[in-house]
């Protein structure tokens, strides 16, 4: 009988904890995007235009479909998005040879540097995370491995070095 009592009440305080938690990471989500903004602006980036650096590979192009679906962003809003990067020389469209109505975004040299530059320092600065020491960054890396890996898409290798 103890034991059907307790049930709802642990079910309670497991919710209670994980409502909690969800907070905690919408904070700390926001402080995260705005240590990435800052880094972008540093390099006169927006933190859209940054996330399109990233994503670009060095070796291949993208289509505009492609990279507004990574970045969870309207296609028709990413457009001005490319013809800035593509002003300060960052990448270049091209035209795709399946199909010529198709443009693929590829990586100049200067947009490899400006990647470079800004991924060097995004990684060399932890901003938020800075005040943990690297045995609690590697139990928040443990934990976040393990929720991901619970849901479909896991994310839980880091992305590889852009530069």
């Amino acid at each position: 009988m103890e034991d059907q009592d307790t049930r709802p009440a642990a079910a309670a305080d497991h919710l209670r904890l994980a409502q909690e938690v969800v907070w905690l990471w919408v904070q700390m989500q926001s402080r995260l995007q705005e240590h990435f903004a800052a880094l972008a602006a540093e390099h006169s980036l927006s933190p859209v235009q940054a996330k399109i650096l990233v994503q670009l590979d060095r070796n291949g192009a993208a289509t505009m479909r492609a990279l507004a679906a990574q970045l969870q962003y309207d296609p028709s809003n990413l457009t001005s998005v490319i013809d800035r990067l593509e002003t300060l020389g960052a990448i270049e469209r091209h035209p795709d040879a399946r199909d010529r109505r198709v443009k693929r975004i590829v990586l100049t040299a200067t947009g490899d540097q400006l990647r470079a530059a800004f991924w060097q320092r995004l990684t060399s600065d932890a901003g938020p995370l800075a005040t943990l020491d690297a045995e609690q960054l590697a139990q928040l890396r443990s934990l976040l491995r393990l929720a991901l890996a619970a849901q479909p898409g896991d994310t839980s290798s880091p992305p590889r070095s852009p530069g």
